[in-house]
């Protein structure tokens, strides 16, 4: 098998949301396609990736560096010796001549190339991609996976009110988890939110919140005594994602679940949080971003550091809520899955398709990750598939 070609692009995701940290008017992500000379069913077998999302597109990086390694490169240096391709030969290809540590933007670049491989792998060995990867980890499942809703970002007017409606829309879709926002209004207001939601949820539901990493010491013990009474399942990221001391000392003091991990984007600054933030495996929450941390290759070593510091797979949520992240949770028998609870967005309309039911998903039986099935799909790539 030969790669002809690898296109790419920049698509907007601007919407008028935000949280405590950023908004997403300007918000960015890069598609990707990459052809193969491989036939199937009589068509020519393209790998296919969309971003994550919150760290805008990598169309330079791709551009200037990485793809050509991968282009020009002979198909025996990437082949898996059957015919198909090994991503871990391709990651290794692109990743040639770059310096160690201080990973930057060159991550999401790196993930989005990667994530296509996966994706072309499935598709040359005919199954989905959550089947593959079950293959590759040893891990049973059916292609259901635990899903749960993230939304609950500020608006304007009316926000307790369109927030309520959000929420109860989410419950009668099927789901049974959610997330939302923290830190953008005062305390008192993010305490109304927050009870207003609890109000809504029926047994067996659960409510999680997000700080986005703006909080310090004094204003996170603060969040977490008023929060405490409601039984959150964890708060996510109140504190900056580096501060791996701060993180220690509020997982110290809080009766509450932690989840971080979604802006450390490399093995090297996975390995240091479980060395050094003091969280607990018996109850935190580990959410590193796949596509963002070099992809599933570099994701593989970081669950083997994960093992070896004693935590269980079933504490991974990983960011992001697009389809190539569910493919994971399901394949190497990770904790839950994150869609996008606003399904009218560009990206919530990714996974809005997938049929739920009792907070699970059923992920599509077609081969590769099944962005062909996705509403947008048409919208994303059709000029990448010229």
């Amino acid at each position: 098998m030969r790669i002809l070609a690898i296109r790419e692009k920049t698509v907007a995701l601007g919407s008028a949301s935000r949280n405590s940290s950023i908004g997403f008017g300007g918000m960015t992500a890069s598609a990707l396609a990459i052809h193969s000379d491989a036939m199937r069913d009589g068509r020519p077998v393209v790998g296919l990736a969309f971003d994550s999302i919150g760290r805008y597109g990598h169309g330079g990086l791709l551009r200037e560096r990485f793809i050509s390694r991968l282009a020009e490169a002979s198909p025996e240096s990437y082949s898996d010796g059957s015919g198909g391709i090994d991503p871990h030969k391709a990651w290794a290809l692109v990743m040639a001549d770059e310096k160690p540590g201080g990973h930057g933007e060159r991550c999401g670049a790196v993930g989005l190339i990667d994530a296509a491989l996966w994706d072309l792998k499935a598709k040359l060995a005919g199954v989905p991609l959550w089947k593959l990867l079950a293959e590759v980890s040893g891990q049973a499942t059916d292609g259901h996976v635990p899903v749960y809703a993230s939304g609950g970002h500020y608006r304007d007017v009316d926000d307790i009110k369109l927030l309520c409606a959000d929420i109860s829309r989410a419950v009668d879709e099927g789901h049974r988890r959610f997330k939302i926002k923290i830190g953008g209004v005062t305390l008192a207001e993010d305490v109304a939110r927050v009870a207003a939601i609890h109000a809504l949820l029926g047994p067996g539901m659960s409510l999680a919140v997000d700080g986005n990493g703006t909080f310090d010491r004094a204003k996170t013990l603060r969040y977490v005594d008023a929060l405490a009474p409601f039984a959150l399942a964890w708060i996510e990221e109140p504190v900056h994602p580096l501060d791996y001391d701060l993180h220690r000392e509020i997982a110290a003091a809080s009766p509450l679940p932690l989840a971080t991990g979604e802006n450390l984007f490399s093995r090297d600054d996975a390995r240091n949080l479980l060395r050094h933030g003091g969280l607990r495996p018996e109850r935190d929450m580990l959410q590193f971003d796949i596509s963002l941390s070099y992809g599933l290759v570099e994701y593989l070593r970081i669950l083997d550091d994960l093992e070896t510091h004693g935590w269980s797979r079933q504490r991974c949520a990983p960011h992001a809520g697009h389809l190539f992240a569910a493919h994971c949770v399901a394949g190497l028998g990770l904790g839950l899955a994150e869609v996008a609870m606003d399904q009218a967005s560009l990206f919530g309309s990714l996974t809005a398709h997938l049929p739920l039911h009792d907070g699970k998903a059923v992920l599509p039986d077609r081969p590769g990750t099944g962005l062909e099935t996705c509403p947008p799909f048409q919208t994303i790539f059709e000029d990448l598939l010229q």
